[in-house]
């Protein structure tokens, strides 16, 4: 079987980059030939198809970024390069996980004329929401473009970056919409979480394209943690919370600081990102006990996350299935998450962790107390269900299974591998 793995980029900028790396990792492993396209990106991890990859856009602001429109919508270069990869390796199979302006629609012309299907799994929700997370701090959880209406997201001023993005998103997201090119090609679309593909079915994609896999907690950046640095970690903080992901507005970090604060709960940060430099002024005038670290990652990440009393995740958005979550579990971990999007699927409250209604300061510093309250056996046995679950439900083997089950859907190669 012959599979070539598509995304934007090819490091590890986030959570959807890891699961593209580790599908790719996971499909090289059980004897797949695989072959991958991204932008030629400096942080790129090695990969012997770089030829084909093309240059990096970045739409340029001001009356420049007129010149520039074009290129936003369609790539010759991409297009160009990604038929001659085509020809050259011949897949059965494309599973791409985002291509939007940086690859663009022009991929997906050689792949229909060549007859080979494609999958798309959705990491967020940028086919039905132009600014991707329908959440702006002014506004909260939105869903205003429903129906079509992506010119909202101008006059909501979503990107919340210059009117001229706000624009060019807005018109990007109604010839997304109106257009169609990429549901016509995709053969199926797969969603992370239910609640994902719920939603995008509640928009109006057709949903027998639409298929419901979960993630697998695994990953490629795993290392291994000395014992002697989560100790030292423990000895240095004492119980504490982490949160570890991106500093934006939609992950609620700032609504964990104030709770951190007014609980008295000391906090560890991990992550960086737009928010990083107000989230730590707010921290110092609050005089909150809390730490950053920065960026983080392999065994320096996991050695945080083992040291943690628990791990917290106050999202604000509607949140899809984030890998951190399940790398919490995995190491044991019970989790504070919102009550929102698909976190409650992942997070059973008493059981592995805890809810709490997204934007609910009292109610999250309420239960920051608790959990730090609470005794290193009831701990444990929170921590070992949150375990069970990661390490039953959420595997390579499950994750590997139903994916290929998708692909047989498509192809008579697949079918047989399968089987």
């Amino acid at each position: 079987m012959r599979l070539l793995a598509v995304h934007r980029w090819r490091h590890r900028k986030g959570g959807a980059e890891g699961v593209h790396l580790d599908h790719l990792a996971l499909f090289r492993e059980r004897g797949w030939d695989c072959a991958d396209f991204a932008v030629d990106h400096p942080d790129n991890e090695p990969s012997e198809w770089s030829g084909y990859f093309p240059a990096p856009f970045a739409p340029r602001g001001g009356v420049a970024s007129l010149a520039s429109l074009p290129r936003f919508f369609h790539s010759r270069e991409a297009g160009e390069k990604f038929a001659r990869l085509l020809d050259d390796f011949r897949p059965d199979v494309i599973h791409a996980h985002g291509i939007y302006h940086h690859l663009t629609n022009a991929i997906l012309a050689p792949a229909k004329r060549r007859g080979v299907p494609i999958v798309y799994t959705l990491h967020d929700y940028k086919l039905i929401c132009p600014a991707y997370h329908f959440y702006t701090p002014q506004r909260g959880v939105c869903e205003s473009c429903k129906g079509g209406k992506q010119w909202r997201c101008l006059t909501n001023r979503c990107t919340q970056g210059p009117l001229a993005m706000d624009a060019l998103y807005a018109l990007d997201g109604w010839l997304q919409w109106h257009g169609g090119a990429l549901e016509r090609a995709v053969s199926r679309f797969v969603g992370p979480c239910r609640f994902i593909v719920e939603k995008f079915a509640e928009h109006g994609f057709p949903r027998d394209k639409l298929r419901y896999t979960p993630n697998f907690f695994e990953s490629a950046d795993d290392a291994p943690v000395a014992a002697n640095d989560v100790a030292a970690l423990r000895a240095a903080r004492g119980p504490h919370i982490l949160y570890f992901g991106r500093l934006s507005p939609e992950k609620g970090v700032d609504l964990l600081i104030d709770a951190a604060a007014a609980a008295n709960a000391p906090l560890v940060v991990v992550g960086d990102g737009p928010q990083r430099s107000a989230l730590e002024n707010q921290a110092r005038a609050l005089g909150a006990p809390v730490q950053f670290t920065g960026h983080l990652k392999g065994a320096a990440l996991w050695a945080q996350v083992e040291a943690a009393t628990a791990v917290a995740l106050p999202s604000l958005w509607y949140e899809i299935a984030p890998k951190s979550v399940l790398e919490a579990q995995a190491r044991g971990k019970p989790v504070i998450a919102s009550r929102i999007g698909g976190l409650p699927e992942l997070v059973a409250p008493g059981e592995n962790g805890f809810l709490v209604e997204p934007g609910d300061r009292v109610g999250l510093a309420e239960t920051l107390r608790r959990v730090l309250a609470m005794d290193d056996a009831a701990l444990a046995a929170m921590g070992a269900r949150g375990r069970e679950q990661a390490t039953t439900r959420f595997t390579r083997d499950r994750y590997y299974r139903e994916m290929t089950a998708i692909y047989a859907e498509l192809t008579p190669a697949a079918k047989e591998a399968a089987e």
